[in-house]
């Protein structure tokens, strides 16, 4: 587990900001396993015949779907609302917030299935 400390101060901020302190530590933990605190980060599993949403492999009893996940949280593009832009979760506040509304949409770290779980937040 890290410390909302340790994290880059432009994240820190924003985690600081969208949650309850006795969460900061867990979302930056999340996001260090996420991302390596790389606001910057993007994973897009999606190629031809594997759009958004394909399952790709199971991995521990879990589907693993095609994805365009960005940014510290990895907010996977590809669920956002229409109207909602991609390039926004480039940046910080953007996807603090996003993962936020994620956070609590889902009750907690479930959105992060394998990081939380690592992490015993599960």
């Amino acid at each position: 587990m890290w410390s909302v400390n340790d994290a880059p101060a432009e994240l820190a901020d924003a985690i600081r900001e969208f949650w309850a302190a006795e969460e900061w530590d867990h979302a930056a933990s999340v996001a260090r396993l996420e991302s390596d605190w790389n606001a910057f980060a993007e994973a897009d599993t999606r190629r031809p015949g594997f759009p958004c949403g394909a399952v790709l492999y199971v991995r521990d009893g879990v589907k693993v779907t095609a994805e365009r996940s960005i940014g510290w949280f990895q907010v996977n593009a590809c669920n956002l609302p229409p109207g909602w832009r991609a390039e926004h979760l480039f940046n910080t506040r953007h996807n603090a917030g996003t993962a936020h509304l994620l956070f609590v949409t889902a009750n907690g770290w479930s959105p992060w299935y394998f990081s939380a779980k690592q992490l015993g937040l599960l």
